[in-house]
């Protein structure tokens, strides 16, 4: 991440990164995500205005934030909907999200996964890494927090006949004995390298009987906005993802943050595929995780 002495998102992002690389799971992780949402937030509020964008995704409106002293730079699209811009309502539901209705646990996670990215876009247009980065903790501590215990990064593969072999995947949880374990790939978008969690899951099953690890792939959007032009269309390749779950292997659940309406009718059309808005984990998380 470029840090610049008048960015305000700096800090409380470096913060981010030390608390998660503490304990992820842990309450100085949550507390340092609402400090970072909200210092996004009150940023956006208060030096940044609203773009119109044309959207042509069916039933969705999407807008941009650019710097009222730089108009002509926009962050990436936000999802009109699914967007909460008041700090005090996102820190007051993030510390307690039980009891909340589908639509706001939808709004609550959908702009706690994208306020951070859509402000740092205004400081550095071309950083990847720092938004990736942001979400996947983000992601890891939710998974970390309801499962009690923190994730290894690395698989330990056997074989045969005596050979053991090490890979690096994004999050896998080893629970106790007699309980399925939780393999939990994060991607902001699926356009790029989308066979990777599939394949993973593959190797998993292959080395230690399917069953033992449970798929759980999450994902932030697959929009793609058209600076030109300031449109925004949604990229998805179903015939992808149907061949990769019915002959690769299994994902469990696949959750987004701002749901492709292509993959939800691929959903439909083929129950093999069980897609979600990730406000729904908070209300399928103690079934979904044999809690």
């Amino acid at each position: 991440m470029v840090l610049r002495s008048s960015n305000p998102l700096a800090a409380p992002y470096l913060n981010l990164k030390l608390a998660a690389t503490r304990n992820l799971g842990g309450p100085e992780t949550a507390a340092a995500i609402d400090a970072l949402v909200t210092t996004s937030l009150l940023f956006l509020n208060s030096q940044c205005g609203q773009v119109e964008l044309v959207s042509h995704v069916s039933g969705k409106s999407y807008f941009a934030y650019a710097l009222k002293s730089a108009p002509r730079m926009i962050s990436r699209p936000v999802n009109k909907a699914l967007f909460q811009p008041d700090p005090k309502i996102i820190t007051r539901q993030w510390a307690d999200p039980s009891g909340l209705s589908e639509k706001h646990l939808a709004r609550l996670s959908y702009t706690v996964g994208t306020a951070y990215s859509v402000a740092s876009d205004l400081f550095d247009r071309n950083n990847k890494k720092g938004p990736a980065t942001y979400f996947e903790a983000l992601v890891g501590h939710i998974f970390a927090r309801e499962l009690g215990r923190n994730p290894t990064r690395q698989a330990m593969l056997l074989v045969p006949p005596k050979t053991r072999v090490r890979l690096t995947m994004d999050f896998l949880f080893e629970l106790p004995h007699g309980k399925f374990s939780v393999h939990l790939p994060v991607k902001m978008s699926t356009r790029e390298r989308v066979v990777q969690a599939w394949a993973h899951q593959r190797l998993l099953d292959a080395s230690y009987g399917e069953g033992k690890y449970k798929a759980i792939l999450v994902i932030h959007s697959e929009t793609k906005l058209g600076l030109v032009n300031r449109d925004v269309v949604e990229i998805c390749v179903p015939d992808q993802w149907l061949a990769y779950q019915t002959f690769l292997a299994k994902m469990e659940r696949i959750y987004y943050f701002d749901v492709p309406l292509r993959y939800a009718q691929l959903s439909k059309e083929f129950p093999v595929i069980q897609l979600r808005q990730f406000g729904d984990f908070f209300l399928e998380k103690d079934r979904l995780l044999g809690l």
